[in-house]
């Protein structure tokens, strides 16, 4: 098969998540709301359902039909293939230990990375909560009590991850030649389609900008796009990374595509916050412990990183 019908069909995955986002952004009127409207992300959230569901069946019947590697599987082993049913592997297998052991190092892997953000978290609970058990239970309760965190938190990575990852990788993997694919490729080429999605953003941002009086500049509209593109593009590697070190545990990414989105990307320390700007310290002595603090979190902040590359080898494979 002609790489270009390989292509073609990739373009197509990506494309139609972002294009059921534009069909669904105009109301009776035709009148473009803002995309944190809730009414705008029901109505996304109900094209894009619709449309995640139709492509679980479509897409594999376009493997099927277009398998480079001559197989003779049946097509419910391409739509299984995607891992969306827990605990089935690639090659056909269930293994629900090894599937809940590769979640498990997959929690732990991004813990790792936010060792620093984790302990200030703690921190936090310990001395400016004292401990709440209450505020700690109502903490966790507000990640899910909105229809935003519900779409940031739940709906964005369980979707994002069968496009932009279950659905790309096993394209990769059936509508090339097996000789043709390298695993570096495997783990570069496809988290493009991931980071280019996301320049959507930048025409919405400036569409709502025009609206607004002192509205970010056009410069200041590229920069963050490019750094958005950039971010998700890595982390479309570690995802496209433990889908084939896994062999098609797509759960382990959309949990830590979860608490990816959660901890947001790393900035300074709440605690360190805190008692500098909302509640500043008198005591000379805290002053300096806080201090310290800051200079330990840098610290922690660079040592999740080397934690987490040197824990990318440790996953548990057959």
């Amino acid at each position: 098969m002609s790489d270009l019908i390989a292509y073609s069909i990739l373009l197509y995955v990506s494309i139609s998540y972002v294009s059921a986002i534009y069909i669904s952004t105009k109301d009776i009127n035709d009148y473009k709301l803002s995309r944190d409207d809730p009414r705008v992300i029901k109505s996304r959230m109900k094209k894009i359902s619709i449309l995640t569901i139709f492509n679980s069946f479509f897409v594999p019947l376009l493997q099927k039909l277009y398998d480079s590697n001559e197989s003779n599987k049946k097509y419910i082993d391409y739509v299984l293939d995607l891992g969306i049913l827990p605990g089935r592997q690639i090659n056909g297998e269930y293994n629900g230990t090894l599937y809940l052991i590769n979640i498990y190092e997959s929690i732990l892997l991004i813990s790792q990375l936010f060792i620093g953000p984790l302990t200030d978290i703690l921190l936090c609970h310990i001395f400016v909560n004292g401990c709440n058990i209450k505020s700690l239970v109502n903490s966790i309760k507000s990640l899910f009590n909105s229809i935003w965190n519900i779409r940031n938190y739940i709906f964005a990575p369980i979707t994002e991850e069968i496009f932009y990852t279950s659905l790309l990788i096993t394209s990769y993997q059936t509508l090339f030649p097996h000789g043709s694919i390298s695993f570096k490729r495997m783990l570069l080429e496809p988290p493009l389609y991931f980071g280019i999605a996301h320049a959507h953003h930048a025409y919405e941002t400036y569409s709502k900008s025009k609206s607004i009086a002192n509205g970010p500049s056009i410069a200041t509209i590229v920069t963050s796009t490019i750094f958005q593109m950039s971010y998700t593009y890595i982390f479309g590697i570690l995802t496209n990374f433990i889908f084939v070190v896994t062999t098609g545990n797509l759960w382990s990414c959309i949990i830590l595509h979860s608490i990816c989105n959660i901890m947001g990307f790393p900035g300074g320390s709440e605690l360190q916050f805190h008692y500098t700007i909302l509640k500043p310290l008198n005591d000379t002595r805290l002053k300096r412990l806080l201090s310290l603090w800051d200079k330990i979190y840098i610290g922690l902040l660079l040592l999740g990183i080397v934690l987490f590359v040197k824990g990318l080898g440790n996953f548990t494979t057959l």
